[in-house]
């Protein structure tokens, strides 16, 4: 009797140790998540901190650089961080000779037929650079040259309309295939103000790309045609090759029709988006993933959720974001502001004519010419 009364003590001590062993450890897990959650929010904080700076110090030094453009531009800090731009940091860094590469071309080098079929290319590409060459006086002078959309990193001494996937050589030009880029930027289309748009997301475009790169068309369409009122999308035709894709074809349309709403994607293709010149110039708010292809737009210096809605890879996100920005309207007019602002630096034609001049220019000094 005296045994049993025992054990039962005994047991009941060793309950007693466990549960206080076990809310010790509740108190210990509920701590350490508690410190989990303070320390993401502190983390959260410090970013937002971060971006806010960041976009701070992008429209201040904006603001600056357009403010300071007056008869001595061509003197400015902005005008050669421009040129340095478009030169690329390679070539920057490596002063280099002409006549070491393969494939140097003269201006004679420049025909009708170039390397992209049809007479309308060549005119975009050859023609428009024999002008250049011609107007600066280089007309004796070598270079390198690759005409259309560029998809591979090329050396740092070839004149080209854009760079791809991080690639800081090459030398970038705003006069090549300049209508198809800048003409709807010069000639502005008819908009509407932001609030009288559609409040839904809008995009069409080519097959053109690869399924393979980041990003890509395809897996925009694949994942959200016609899964979600919010989400009007769809291919405008299909080209080089992609017909299995025919099923995704809602037609083509005009810039006009883009501008009906409130937001428009921005997607690359075999390089740049054709048409981000103008969306980001527009009463409409810009969603895109983090731009790979840089042209003479700088669409790696474009600051994500700043001048644009930042998207996913895989656009998984494209909902969630579309409903964020119906329930914040005054957060996405201030992105479209920024947006607009950006573009305003593209504005003065002669300007810009001034810092391709310089950007060739130093282009044959730095190839020792």
């Amino acid at each position: 009797m005296i045994s049993l009364k025992h054990n039962s003590v005994k047991n009941k001590v060793i309950n007693s140790i466990g549960q206080q062993i076990q809310l010790r450890q509740r108190i210990k897990q509920r701590q350490q998540l508690m410190q989990r959650q303070q320390l993401m929010q502190r983390r959260q904080l410090m970013q937002r901190l971060i971006t806010k700076i960041q976009q701070n110090r992008a429209k201040k030094s904006l603001n600056n650089n357009i403010s300071q453009l007056g008869n001595n531009y061509m003197d400015s800090i902005y005008f050669k961080n421009r040129v340095d731009f478009y030169l690329g940091k390679q070539l920057l860094e490596n002063k280099t000779d002409i006549k070491n590469y393969d494939n140097v071309m003269t201006i004679n080098s420049l025909s009708n037929k170039g390397t992209i079929s049809g007479t309308d290319r060549y005119s975009r590409y050859d023609n428009n650079l024999k002008n250049l060459l011609i107007k600066t006086n280089n007309t004796s002078k070598l270079f390198c040259f690759e005409r259309g959309d560029i998809i591979t990193n090329l050396n740092m001494v070839t004149l080209c309309k854009n760079r791809c996937d991080g690639n800081d050589s090459s030398v970038l030009l705003r006069t090549l295939n300049f209508p198809r880029h800048w003409g709807a930027y010069y000639n502005k289309p008819t908009d509407i103000d932001y609030d009288k748009k559609i409040s839904k997301v809008f995009w069409r475009g080519t097959t053109t790309g690869q399924i393979t790169r980041p990003a890509n068309r395809f897996e925009l369409i694949t994942r959200w045609y016609n899964k979600h009122n919010l989400i009007d999308i769809g291919f405008s035709f299909t080209c080089q090759n992609k017909e299995n894709y025919k099923k995704y074809v809602k037609g083509e349309c005009e810039i006009e029709d883009f501008l009906k709403y409130k937001y428009i994607l921005s997607v690359e293709g075999n390089d740049k988006d054709t048409g981000i010149n103008w969306k980001l110039n527009s009463n409409s708010l810009v969603l895109m993933a983090k731009p790979r292809v840089t042209s003479w737009l700088m669409e790696t210096t474009l600051i994500p959720d700043y001048h644009y809605v930042l998207l996913k890879d895989d656009f998984s996100d494209l909902l969630e974001k579309t409903t964020w920005c119906n329930n914040h309207p005054n957060e996405c007019k201030q992105i479209v502001k920024n947006a607009n602002l950006f573009m305003k630096q593209f504005a003065n034609n002669k300007l810009e004519e001034k810092i391709e001049e310089a950007v060739i220019n130093k282009y044959f000094q730095l190839t020792n010419q």
